[in-house]
């Protein structure tokens, strides 16, 4: 029994183990490898899925695509298809067309041209201050002189008063409150008419339009009254509306001036 119990308790060699160390390594390396070769099979699955849907996204992808270019392409030669169509429509006359379009051209700019010209090279004039437009033979006389209002671009010439018929003098003024509202003449007076009167015994003037000259204004009136003022050395009274033609409000302020004047 001593025996026995000393040959149980005696411990193992130190060779013995090392080699259950070593027995225990090889062991799981083994499971380690089994491990691995029972993984491959689902790895290469999730892997073989993966690829499966991307080729599957592309394909649809790829028809998407395809379809829509198909569609676009039915569109393909349409304009073209309308260009031959209208080329070859009887009713369709391209350089009758094109020489409308020309024509419609020429015709603007030609307009237009002559718009320019007006406007900005207008005929030289004689501006008239005042006229008297009651009487019609003082406004055609007017007319062949000056005009009222003309463009402002337009060059202003002046009357040559040193001509034939032409005369010089000192004018005065008068109005209703100064005379009365009937005229020699018959013609009834206010302080607004461009008429004149001229002294007594010069009756065979009445009628007749005369032209007045004072500075650079020009008024065309009428002559419709005859006064007591030439023994005080005046040739003409002048009514209301030609003083203020020559920018003087009332006979006050216009006084006596000299003028030049010419009876037509």
């Amino acid at each position: 029994m001593a025996v026995f119990a000393l040959f149980y308790y005696t411990p193992l060699p130190e060779h013995a183990h090392k080699l259950r160390t070593e027995e225990e390594k090889a062991g799981e390396v083994a499971r380690t490898r089994r491990h691995m070769a029972t993984g491959k099979p689902a790895l290469v699955g999730f892997m073989f899925a993966v690829l499966a849907a991307t080729a599957l996204t592309l394909v649809v992808g790829i028809g998407i695509a395809s379809g829509a270019i198909e569609g676009d392409a039915s569109t393909i030669g349409i304009g073209q298809a309308r260009a031959s169509q209208s080329s070859s429509d009887p009713g369709f006359n391209a350089s009758e067309k094109l020489g409308v379009a020309q024509g419609e051209a020429s015709s603007q700019l030609t307009q237009a041209t002559q718009r320019s010209i007006t406007v900005t090279d207008p005929e030289p004039v004689v501006e008239l201050a005042a006229v008297d437009l009651d009487d019609a033979n003082t406004v055609a006389a007017a007319a062949k002189i000056g005009v009222l209002n003309p463009p402002n671009t337009a060059k202003r010439l002046q009357i040559d008063t040193t001509g034939e018929g032409w005369m010089t003098g000192q004018a005065s003024g008068y109005d209703v409150a100064t005379s009365s509202t009937l005229t020699r003449s018959g013609r009834e007076f206010n302080d607004d008419c461009v008429t004149v009167a001229v002294p007594e015994g010069q009756e065979d003037l009445l009628g007749h339009p005369v032209i007045i000259v004072y500075e650079d204004k020009v008024v065309v009136a009428t002559v419709t009254d005859t006064g007591g003022f030439a023994k005080y050395g005046r040739v003409l009274d002048l009514g209301g509306g030609v003083h203020k033609a020559f920018g003087f409000e009332d006979i006050w302020e216009w006084g006596v001036r000299e003028v030049h004047y010419k009876f037509l």
